[in-house]
């Protein structure tokens, strides 16, 4: 009785099943870092405008206050106290980066300033 012998292209069909679920991985990590980048990326302009309404509410300067609050998000919520001889911002920013369907992450920024000489 004679061997049976496998054809070299017997496994033809899972290079591209491999091949597939390969893209499909990077696709779906791509997808992650992007949201993740957008995330960060909001992250940052959400501490920046916490640290400039800190400098400008420290100084009672009611026009910048107001431009920097009109450029935040339309979900932004923020926060001005005064406290002692600082003043306290505190802004939070709710993100679905990923789509509606999966859970929210919020992100806060808090940034302190000390009054100026002469504006208290």
């Amino acid at each position: 009785m004679k061997p049976k012998t496998i054809h070299p292209n017997y496994q033809r069909g899972w290079a591209t099943v491999e091949t597939a679920f390969a893209a499909l991985g990077l696709g779906l990590a791509l997808v992650v870092c992007a949201g993740a980048l957008g995330v960060t990326v909001d992250y940052i302009r959400c501490n920046e405008a916490a640290a400039q309404l800190a400098r400008c509410a420290a100084i009672d300067d009611l026009e910048a206050m107001t431009a920097i609050i009109d450029r935040l998000p339309e979900a932004a919520q923020w926060e001005i106290q005064r406290i002692d001889d600082s003043i306290i911002v505190t802004i939070t920013i709710s993100r679905r980066p990923w789509g509606r369907w999966l859970p929210a992450i919020n992100l806060t920024a808090q940034a302190e300033a000390a009054y100026e000489a002469g504006t208290r």
